[in-house]
């Protein structure tokens, strides 16, 4: 497969080239602006669960709350390896993919997990969305990270 794609309309036919193996920071602001991830993880037989997560990026790692008695955090403590993917939906489709595992802790997960569910939905108290039950906190230590955007490309 290429390494480009084809941008196409009825009038316009563009080669666009992939920035590839960007820094996090050149990623514009798609890892401050409150933007779901797409987190996958491991069952017990070995298939792929990919669910939406709320997350932030925060000391260069992405961070993630599961709500207590949720079956992720078992999933988790079973096989910790993780994949997580935040991209943008609008150019220049600035995307992030980190491949690693979960370091799991319930120290201060409260309020990390009020800060995140606030970011995300402004309008409801925070706690409508962590429950009763202690969070886990999630930090995803990285192995390999990819990013990528198109921004070297005028947009047609």
């Amino acid at each position: 497969m290429s390494r480009y794609g084809t941008y196409a309309s009825r009038r316009v036919a563009t080669i666009v080239t992939m920035r590839r193996n960007l820094p996090p920071e050149a990623l514009g602001d798609l890892l401050t602006r409150p933007q779901h991830a797409i987190l996958a993880l491991y069952r017990a037989d070995g298939t792929v669960l990919q669910t939406p997560v709320w997350q932030e990026w925060r000391e260069g790692s992405f961070w993630f709350y599961i709500p207590g008695g949720d079956r992720k955090i078992t999933m988790l403590r079973h096989d910790p390896r993780v994949s997580i993917v935040v991209a943008a939906v609008l150019w220049p489709y600035p995307a992030i993919q980190v491949d690693g595992h979960v370091e799991m802790s319930t120290a201060g997960a409260r309020d990390v997990a009020r800060r995140i569910a606030a970011r995300f939905d402004p309008t409801r108290p925070p706690d409508a969305y962590i429950g009763d039950e202690d969070p886990v906190l999630c930090r995803v230590v990285a192995k390999r990270t990819r990013a990528w955007d198109y921004s070297d490309e005028k947009y047609t």
